[in-house]
């Protein structure tokens, strides 16, 4: 069987739905990887996952009362990360963002405050704009860290009750503004005594992820941890 697919399953498949790298466009035979192994092996990790009190929190001070943050990558503009986060929002790449959760889940893996979350909750999109770009983007992240960390993902236990503009080239103010009041906790008993880790695409300010992060926290004895897939160099 394993013959069967190596030598006429997959060069088929090659040949009818062939598979690119998404960033630089390299044919990946045989695979449904999102990345080549030379750009897999550029990534730009943050290693902050291991590092207490890092420079996310930093950004994070005086906005919420969590116990971790971590970004995976580093956003860098005009980077290969700003390639992948364009394609996953507005390519309709849902796969990137699963790739991403699996990678996050995989390197955090070892890390003590990982191995206590008890609760996956994804950042959500208004239902309008989920409607009109097909999914969530952090949703899809988050699948991805459940799926290979098999810890459960609680997709409505937050709502975004207010369609928010763009926080793209808003001030720190403004950020903060743009989002207050945006999120409701619908189901209190799911989130309810549990260390839960919120989910997001890419972290800049923290206005978005520790607004909605506060609302989950009004829920009596939950603790908080955050993970995005990459994080803004400011």
């Amino acid at each position: 069987m394993r013959s069967f697919r190596k030598y006429f399953l997959n060069p088929l498949l090659d040949l009818l739905y062939p598979q690119y790298c998404v960033v630089c466009d390299t044919l990946i035979p045989g695979t449904s990887q999102v990345l080549c192994l030379a750009c897999a092996h550029r990534l730009p990790f943050t290693g902050l996952e291991q590092i207490a009190d890092n420079e996310t929190d930093i950004r994070l001070y005086g906005k919420i009362h969590h116990l971790n943050a971590a970004p995976l990558l580093y956003f860098i503009e005009e980077g290969m990360v700003q390639v992948m986060m364009h394609q996953l929002k507005y390519k309709n790449r849902p796969d990137i963002g699963h790739y991403l959760g699996t990678l996050i889940a995989a390197r955090y893996a070892e890390t003590e405050w990982f191995q206590s979350i008890e609760a996956i909750v994804p950042v959500p999109l208004h239902p309008k704009k989920e409607y009109r770009r097909g999914y969530n983007q952090a949703q899809c992240i988050a699948e991805g860290i459940s799926a290979y960390s098999h810890i459960p993902l609680l997709q409505k236990a937050v709502v975004r009750k207010i369609n928010t503009d763009s926080q793209i080239h808003k001030s720190r103010a403004a950020r903060l503004v743009n989002v207050t009041g945006a999120f409701e906790v619908h189901k209190a008993p799911q989130l309810k005594g549990k260390h839960i880790l919120l989910v997001d695409d890419v972290f800049t300010t923290g206005a978005t992820i520790a607004s909605c992060g506060n609302c989950i926290l009004q829920v009596e004895g939950t603790t908080l941890s955050m993970a995005t897939a990459a994080m803004a160099i400011l």
